[in-house]
């Protein structure tokens, strides 16, 4: 069984929204992630879990790439995306203890050389809304 699950990384004026977990273990930085629902396209669940989880709308997303996970058999598809309309998060306190924008200067040196999530957040600091196209 594998179970597709995304990342995302939102982007707004030169910003990434950068969050951390609510009753688990780790406690660093993450981006937002979800699974996707049966009979839902990876789009669908990147427009669903961001509305979910900081309640905001999203535009002109863009795959980045995958990574098959296997601690838990998921597959995870990386994307970006923008912001449509406002960047006030409504946080979602069952899922997350903190979403904010994070300048992307202040995003580097965060990969760890494992995991999808960091190597975005790299590419971020690299690359800028270059991410998005």
């Amino acid at each position: 069984k594998i179970s597709p699950a995304v990342i995302i990384g939102l982007i707004h004026e030169n910003k990434i929204l950068m969050s951390k977990y609510a009753g688990r273990a780790y406690k660093n930085y993450a981006l937002l992630a979800g699974f996707s629902e049966i009979g839902e396209s990876v789009e669908e669940t990147v427009h669903r879990e961001v509305m979910e989880e900081v309640g905001l709308k999203v535009k002109d997303i863009v795959y980045y790439k995958s990574q098959p996970w296997g601690f838990d058999s998921n597959l995870l598809m990386g994307f970006y995306a923008r912001v449509e309309g406002t960047d006030a998060i409504t946080l979602d306190k069952n899922e997350l203890s903190l979403a904010e924008w994070v300048p992307r200067e202040q995003v580097a040196g965060m990969d760890d050389k494992i995991s999808l999530t960091r190597e975005m957040m790299e590419n971020f600091y690299k690359n800028g809304e270059k991410c998005l196209q």
